[in-house]
């Protein structure tokens, strides 16, 4: 007689047989609850602009790979709190390196996490006493550990073709990674400028001129990066397990 599997620990309730941990939109609406925000999705700089119908291409594929791997986990609802938003100023990306984008997107944060996300906490939350408030008793927005606002993606020429060109059009998955973007870590600094780091003795090629291990960004699967490559990504832990330096593309592809 087969024994009766044992019910998960924590299970989801998209998925009931299943923890919780190991779904993907569940991980997603566990990080927003955490931080008290009503919204999610890495930003994503276009730094290339030859050509609008490959780019229009590339968010097609995008969008239907996390449809397509939000519906395998019962998880489309997810995309109802989901926001894409696509810096595309020619004339301020167009070619831009990683340290320019790093740069924008450091700034953007700084204001925007509480644009984003101070409506939802002012329908949640009753007013606080004066020492946890900001603005007549409204409890202060933070960015917590969002993905949001540590990781960007940038999609520049190379990436673009990636995704456009040489990996399979969907629904064929992308098994061998040939599609990818780059995901851009806020919070890197060159070693030289960290007192608290300690020296690499191994030698590395040059990559935009940076001869460390981690280079501040790494080439992710298009077609996991926002949604395994983002409930993965809360804080900084996820970045130091995942990295591997350019040229190649970080981990599974998580079929999507």
């Amino acid at each position: 007689m087969e024994a009766k599997k044992k019910p998960p620990q924590s299970p989801s309730r998209r998925q009931p047989h299943k923890s919780w941990y190991f779904n993907q939109a569940d991980k997603i609406e566990r990080q927003m609850q955490a931080d008290g925000h009503r919204t999610w999705g890495y930003v994503i700089y276009r730094t290339t602009y030859s050509s609008d119908d490959d780019w229009a291409e590339f968010l097609h594929r995008l969008r239907f790979r996390m449809g397509r791997t939000f519906d395998r986990c019962n998880g489309r609802d997810i995309l109802d709190t989901f926001t894409l938003t696509v810096f595309s100023d020619r004339s301020l990306f167009d070619g831009a390196d990683t340290p320019s984008i790093r740069a924008h997107f450091r700034q953007w944060t700084e204001d925007a996490f509480r644009a984003e996300q101070q409506q939802q906490q002012q329908q949640q939350q009753q007013p606080q006493p004066q020492d946890a408030s900001v603005g007549g008793g409204e409890k202060q927005v933070r960015m917590g550990h969002s993905p949001r606002y540590q990781f960007c993606v940038q999609v520049d020429e190379a990436a673009l073709n990636s995704v456009v060109h040489d990996a399979p059009a969907p629904p064929a998955p992308d098994a061998t990674k040939k599609g990818w973007v780059k995901l851009v870590n806020k919070s890197w600094i060159a070693i030289e400028e960290d007192p608290s780091a300690r020296p690499d003795p191994n030698v590395y090629e040059p990559i935009e001129g940076v001869t460390e291990h981690d280079v501040g960004w790494m080439k992710v699967p298009y077609q996991s990066v926002m949604t395994e490559y983002y409930s993965g990504n809360e804080g900084l832990n996820g970045w130091r397990t995942e990295y591997c330096r350019p040229p190649k593309v970080v981990g599974p592809p998580y079929d999507g």
